[in-house]
């Protein structure tokens, strides 16, 4: 895969919805709460206002990206989202979006399917594209959901994560020789295909495998490349929670201190924009080494395990 991120424009609303809000409605008690602020580090998510169309959302993100490269050409445009349904039928989402950033004429396409890993879906099937449609050189990603026209109590996967709201919008080109997507793999296990809806003896049995999806799907990648673990500096995470890292660390060897963190207690899970969010913050905070490799992660109920194989600062002097 020969795409390299340019840049990311990362937009989080500024209103921070409390566990407490979001677990009130469903009468849960103070001991879930407890578990969800020691344990998995949750402490709030971003959430947009109730009049705040998706649109918007989608264009803050972009005027984020603008503000570093203004668009050179553009010759796709790919928009994912986890959540399926996120606009009426005939709202047409993306037309209103590309008029607005006047690229009416550029292709799109979107993605779901793969609910919060369909982001690192889309950098496999890029990269397939682009096998057969070399003419494409620059590609704007978007990446967005938001939950605020439904209940607050919908955030919540129990005993697992909260679910925020969040847009990011990457530009990838061929011509960057730096943060380049080396490779992506998808692993998938439809034994849990009811996702979100899994009755409860599914939903644990999907947990009591979790992490070892996760680590095989790294491996696989890494394998595919001729690495492993020791080879790779940081890990980009999905958001879900803490405990999922800790347990990852002590499996595996990898040292939390290679595990980007910070973003769990911010802001939680943002659906499929958490790799590419932690990215950003990890590059702004001079925590990612100029030359070395991260793994980008995100995982999506149903099951999909998506890895993305990023390596920084390959340009020749």
């Amino acid at each position: 895969m020969a795409f390299g991120i340019v840049d990311i424009g990362v937009y989080l609303p500024e209103q921070i919805q409390q566990p407490e809000e979001v677990l009130s409605a469903l009468e849960l008690g103070t001991g879930e709460l407890q578990f969800l602020r020691k344990y998995h580090h949750l402490e709030g998510v971003p959430v947009t206002d109730s009049e705040q169309m998706l649109d918007d959302t989608i264009i803050y993100a972009v005027e984020q990206l603008q503000k570093g490269y203004p668009f050179c050409e553009i010759d796709l445009v790919l928009y994912v989202h986890s959540f399926q349904v996120q606009t009426p039928g005939d709202y047409r989402l993306m037309q209103r979006i590309l008029s607005r950033l006047r690229l009416e004429h550029v292709p799109f396409y979107g993605l779901s399917q793969m609910n919060c890993a369909t982001s690192i879906a889309a950098l496999q099937w890029l990269d397939r594209l682009s096998q057969t449609q070399p003419h494409i050189r620059n590609v704007l990603l978007i990446c967005a959901d938001q939950f605020n026209f439904l209940p607050p109590e919908w955030r919540y996967l129990r005993k697992s994560a909260i679910l925020g709201d969040s847009a990011v919008a990457v530009l990838l080109s061929r011509e960057s020789c730096q943060h380049v997507v080396q490779a992506a793999h998808v692993l998938r296990d439809n034994r849990f295909h009811a996702g979100y809806h899994a009755a409860p003896e599914e939903i644990s049995a999907f947990n009591q495998i979790y992490i070892d999806h996760i680590i095989q799907g790294m491996q696989e990648l890494l394998a595919s490349q001729g690495l492993g673990f020791e080879d790779i500096n940081h890990i980009l995470p999905h958001n879900v929670n803490w405990t999922t890292w800790k347990e990852f660390s002590r499996r595996t060897g990898v040292g939390l201190e290679r595990i980007y963190l910070d973003n769990i207690s911010r802001i939680g899970h943002t659906f499929s924009t958490d790799p590419f969010i932690n990215l950003s913050s990890g590059l702004k905070e001079g925590w990612v080494c100029p030359k070395g490799r991260s793994v980008m992660v995100s995982i999506g109920l149903g099951s999909f395990f998506g890895f993305a194989l990023v390596e920084h600062g390959g340009c020749e002097e």
